[in-house]
């Protein structure tokens, strides 16, 4: 005969379930992708402001969110020993591109694109306790059409992207 579960025990377990899944959501997200990436190809590259990347890609790709989506994203700067605080890192092996953010009016939402996924789908976004708000609804709208955008914008230039990453590898 089966045992029923006390009110204690299924109190428990979603204690555990609810501590879990906020361990989860308190990790960067960047940082545990980047292992992933990092893992598989061995190699991720910061793109800054650095001439060697173009000119000031970095400081138009914040800019051109700020005015589509919400001007008061806020961007990590980038460290020189730490590739995963950069808003936007190449990953020259599989020619991935992932660009990141914050948007504290969103109850401090952090947003990822990412550029190759196996959906199709790279929007990604994680925040505690969202108000589904007209306002807030439409900055997520922004967000998403602002990253469907970016996304076939360098899906067309993936020769800039090819350029970038033999660029890089002749410099080292």
């Amino acid at each position: 005969m089966a045992r029923y579960k006390t009110d204690e025990e299924i109190t428990r377990d979603m204690l555990n379930t609810i501590r879990r899944i906020n361990e989860s959501a308190e990790r960067k997200p960047q940082k545990q992708l980047l292992r992933e990436e990092d893992e598989k190809s061995g190699k991720a590259i910061a793109i800054t402001d650095d001439p060697r990347f173009g000119q000031n890609v970095l400081t138009n790709q914040i800019q051109a969110f700020r005015t589509s989506v919400e001007g008061g994203a806020q961007f990590s700067k980038p460290e020189d020993e730490d590739v995963a605080s950069s808003p936007l890192i190449y990953l020259p092996k599989d020619g991935n591109l992932i660009f990141s953010g914050v948007i504290p009016c969103l109850n401090n939402l952090k947003f990822q694109f990412v550029l190759k996924t196996s959906t199709g789908n790279g929007c990604f976004t994680w925040c505690d306790g969202l108000i589904l708000t007209k306002e807030n609804m439409q900055i997520l709208n922004k967000l998403y059409g602002y990253y469907l955008n970016w996304r076939d914008s360098w899906v067309m230039e993936s020769s800039d992207l090819e350029a970038l990453a033999n660029n890089f590898n002749e410099n080292d």
